[in-house]
C-alpha cells in the first residue's frame, strides 16, 4: 500500500514502541502526545517487563537500543521475599507469569527486568524525536471520502491519515468516540506509588533486615492492603551507558532508588483524592506504616513527597470492541486492568509489535489494510482476555494474602 502513512494518540510506552516498530518497517508515521514535555507528569518509576514484554520490545527497537534498555535494568541480587509488616518472613507466591530475575543463589536466570520507566520512555524516544509531537490533543476523526481519516486536534488543526491508533491509556479520548460504552471500571482499590532514597541509610543503620530489603523485591502483607519494594541499583551511571552501546542516544542520569507502592481498597487505605497535595499524599501513607518495622518505615520516610502518585485501579471486563474501520486501540486504552498481576504494560508491548508487523505486512502489499487490522484486533483481543484472566487472578490472590494478615 503506497503513502501508508499511522497517526497514534499517545506517547506512552506502547504508542512509542508501535513507532520505534513502524520505524523499522519504512511505515510513515507521527505520533502526538497532549502532555508538554515527556517528563510533563509522573508516570510511574520501576516498570517489570516480561518475557514477553522484552520480546515485543526487541521486534521493534534496532538492535543497539535493545541492547542498551537490557543493559540499563536494575540489577538484582535475590530472588525476593514475602513479609508481614514486621519484616517476619510470611508465606507468599508470586503471580504465575513472575520469571526470576536471579535464582535462589543469586546468579541471572534471564527472567524479568526491571525498567526505570523514564528511562525506557528516552529509549524509546530515541531516533523517532522528530516523528513525536508533544502538546498535542486529539479531539476527533472522521472518515474521507476517498479512504483514510481526518484525524482533529483541540488547537484547530488536522491531518490525513491511513490509519490511526489510540494508545493513549485507561481515559483513551480515542476509545471514548470507538466505543463509548467500554471504560473501564473503578474496582475500588487504590494504588499510591512513590521513590525512595532509603538504600544508603538502611545499608548504613538497619542491619541484616536493612541489607534484606535492598537484595531484591520485597512484597509486604499488611492488614488489609499490601505494599511491593523493590531496590533499583543500576550497572554504571546510565548517561555513560548510552554513550558506550547507543551513541546518540541521550539518557538522564538516575541515582540508586528504592520504588514502592501500595495497593489496597478505598476503605483501608484512604481515598484517592486526586487533588491532594504531595504533603497531604505522603502523610497519608506515613499513616499507613505507622507501626511497621523500623526498615520499612525508613524506606517511606525517606520518600520526597513530590514523587508520591495515586491512581484508582480501573480494569475492563473484556477487552474494548468497537466497528472494523482505520482506527484501532492499544494497551490500556483498549483493555486496561489492575497493577497486580505485572501484565498491563507488557500486553501494550505485545500489541505494539504485533500491530506493527500487520501493518508491515499492509506495507509490504502482503496483506490489504482491513485484514490487517481485523487479524491485529482478534488477537490483541484473545491476548488481551488472558491478560485480564490473569491479572484479575492476580489481584484475587492479592486481596487473599492481605485478608490473611488482616485475620492474623
Amino acid at each position: 500500500m503506497k503513502g501508508l502513512h499511522v497517526s497514534i494518540i499517545g506517547a506512552g510506552l506502547g504508542g512509542l514502541c508501535l513507532a520505534q516498530g513502524l520505524q523499522r518497517a519504512g511505515i510513515a508515521f507521527d505520533v502526538f502526545e497532549r502532555d508538554a514535555r515527556p517528563d510533563s507528569r509522573a508516570q510511574g518509576y520501576r516498570i517489570r517487563i516480561d518475557a514477553d514484554g522484552q520480546r515485543a520490545l526487541s521486534a521493534c527497537l534496532p538492535p543497539g537500543l535493545d541492547v542498551l534498555f537490557r543493559h540499563s535494568c536494575a540489577v538484582a541480587a535475590s530472588a525476593g521475599s514475602f513479609f508481614d509488616t514486621g519484616l517476619r518472613p510470611t508465606r507468599g507466591r508470586p503471580a504465575p507469569g513472575w520469571r526470576r530475575t536471579v535464582d535462589e543463589a543469586g546468579a541471572p536466570a534471564g527472567g524479568d527486568l526491571s525498567a526505570h520507566r523514564q528511562t525506557l520512555r528516552e529509549i524509546l524516544l530515541c531516533g523517532i524525536e522528530s516523528r513525536v509531537h508533544f502538546g498535542k490533543s486529539y479531539l476527533r476523526h472522521a472518515p474521507m471520502g476517498q479512504g483514510g481519516l481526518r484525524v482533529a486536534f483541540d488547537d484547530g488543526t488536522a491531518l490525513a491519515t491511513s490509519v490511526l491508533v489510540g494508545a493513549d491509556g485507561v481515559h483513551s479520548p480515542v476509545r471514548a468516540q470507538l466505543a463509548p460504552a467500554a471504560a473501564p471500571e473503578d474496582t475500588g482499590a487504590v494504588c499510591f506509588y512513590g521513590r525512595s532514597a532509603a538504600m544508603p541509610a538502611l545499608r548504613r543503620d538497619a542491619g541484616a533486615a536493612g541489607e534484606a530489603l535492598c537484595q531484591g523485591t520485597s512484597v509486604i502483607f499488611a492488614d488489609g492492603f499490601a505494599a511491593i519494594l523493590d531496590p533499583m541499583r543500576f550497572r554504571e551511571p546510565l548517561p555513560q551507558l548510552a554513550a558506550r552501546l547507543a551513541p546518540g542516544c541521550r539518557l538522564g542520569a538516575v541515582e540508586d532508588y528504592f520504588y514502592w507502592a501500595v495497593i489496597g481498597p478505598r476503605a483501608r487505605v484512604g481515598p484517592a483524592d486526586a487533588e491532594a497535595t504531595p504533603a497531604r499524599r505522603f502523610a497519608q501513607v506515613a499513616g499507613l506504616v505507622a507501626d511497621w518495622h523500623p526498615a520499612l518505615r525508613t524506606v517511606f520516610d525517606q520518600t520526597d513527597p513530590r514523587s508520591i502518585a495515586m491512581l484508582p485501579v480501573r480494569s475492563a471486563r473484556q477487552p474494548a470492541l468497537w466497528p472494523a474501520g482505520e482506527a484501532t486501540l492499544l494497551g490500556d486504552a483498549a483493555h486496561a486492568m489492575s497493577p497486580a498481576g505485572g501484565v498491563g504494560a507488557n500486553t501494550a508491548l505485545q500489541d505494539a509489535a504485533e500491530l506493527a508487523a500487520c501493518l508491515a505486512a499492509v506495507a509490504g502489499g502482503y496483506q490489504a489494510l482491513p485484514a490487517a487490522l481485523g487479524r491485529y484486533e482478534a488477537g490483541m483481543r484473545e491476548r488481551a482476555a488472558a491478560a485480564l484472566e490473569a491479572s484479575a487472578a492476580a489481584a484475587a490472590r492479592l486481596a487473599a494474602a492481605m485478608d490473611a494478615a488482616d485475620a492474623a
